[in-house]
């Protein structure tokens, strides 16, 4: 019962780790998706020092549409004094971020941004540890201070904003000054990031970054995480070919003389093999079906240990990954069984049968 215990556990926790490497690569490679095709749906966004000279830029035929808020760096205070630089985006009057951020809560329900409310998005709340209805504080570029009320929390995974209309900003702060633009561009411009860069060469324009440009801008943080993802893979794919080569030559070893004894009675090589090999296959179909729900929130813990102020990891695992995780345990298992199978050939049954118990 131990040795088939061990076998139980050591393949449920092989399965594990296997199917917490997928749920690091999974959630990682749905950050692009999730960010800058959902959530940002906007072409380029810009920052200049002169806005007249931008609005001059964007009467452009190339530009399909924008709008033209005030985007600024300011500084979020926690209630413990930590804080965090993050994005403010103040939207003119009467104007809609549709089609431009798409805005959600963290139960999938649209957020409408209204007069008076004031958005912030996931990571910087859970850095900072405060939720819809806190009070913090917002520091503008001037340094002026301001209490405000969080009126919910939305989605982001890269980067952190807040959100507020004009006239909620001049509530807290000075005159609205736009001063950026979120762009759309026509589908006849094939190269966003070029056309970026080619605007941020003009006078007047501090920044002007593509979502392709963004992307790029995360690009070495993603090498390091997926270096990561597949060294967590390989060694738990590793470590699963050891663990059931080593619980199968013990198990082969400690029973020898039952063994013997079934190629006396007159048992054929592949029914003794058969016999061995089906109590692996058996073990690892349950040790698989035990680990695959241990995987996902060992996934998890891994991910909150990755954590990064700039990026929020929203978990996510694949359907194909469990499948990936199942087969790569079972081929193992098979190459372990093959393995084993010349070991069973080996067996004397009069040598094993004279040895004493």
């Amino acid at each position: 019962k131990k040795r088939l215990f061990m076998t139980l556990f050591g393949i449920a926790g092989c399965t594990s780790i296997l199917l917490a490497g997928f749920t690091i690569k999974d959630t990682v490679m749905e950050l692009m998706p999730l960010q800058y095709e959902k959530t940002m749906q906007f072409d380029i966004m810009i920052v200049a020092d002169d806005n007249e000279q931008l609005l001059e830029y964007l009467d452009d035929t190339d530009v399909r549409a924008y709008i033209n808020p005030m985007i600024s760096n300011v500084k979020v205070i926690g209630a413990d004094g930590r804080e965090e630089s993050v994005t403010m985006i103040v939207v003119p009057n009467d104007i809609s971020l549709r089609g431009y951020m798409h805005l959600e809560d963290k139960h999938g329900n649209k957020v409408n941004l209204q007069d008076g409310m004031i958005l912030s998005t996931i990571n910087v709340s859970e850095v900072l540890k405060y939720e819809a209805g806190d009070t913090v504080t917002v520091q503008n570029m001037d340094l002026e201070n301001a209490e405000v009320e969080i009126s919910d929390i939305v989605m982001n995974y890269l980067g952190n904003y807040i959100y507020m209309t004009e006239n909620t900003y001049e509530e807290y702060y000075d005159e609205f000054e736009a001063n950026g633009a979120l762009v759309m561009l026509n589908k006849n411009v094939k190269d966003h990031e070029a056309y970026a860069k080619d605007l941020s060469l003009k006078d007047g324009i501090l920044s002007s970054i593509s979502t392709v440009g963004f992307q790029s801008n995360f690009d070495s943080v993603f090498r390091i995480i997926n270096l990561v993802v597949t060294i967590v893979i390989t060694l738990a794919a590793a470590l699963a070919f050891v663990v059931l080569f080593t619980l199968s030559t013990t198990n082969i070893s400690e029973r020898e003389r039952e063994l013997a004894t079934i190629k006396v009675l007159g048992f054929f090589d592949r029914e003794v093999h058969a016999y061995v090999n089906k109590e692996t296959i058996i073990l690892t179909t349950l040790g698989m079906i035990l680990g695959m729900p241990l995987g996902k929130g060992f996934g998890i813990w891994l991910m909150s240990i990755l954590k990064m102020p700039a990026i929020y990891f929203a978990d996510h695992l694949f359907p194909i990954s469990y499948l990936y995780a199942a087969v790569i345990t079972i081929i193992f298992a098979f190459i372990v069984n093959s393995i084993t199978d010349k070991s069973l050939d080996k067996i004397n049954p009069v040598e094993a049968l004279k040895s004493i118990e």
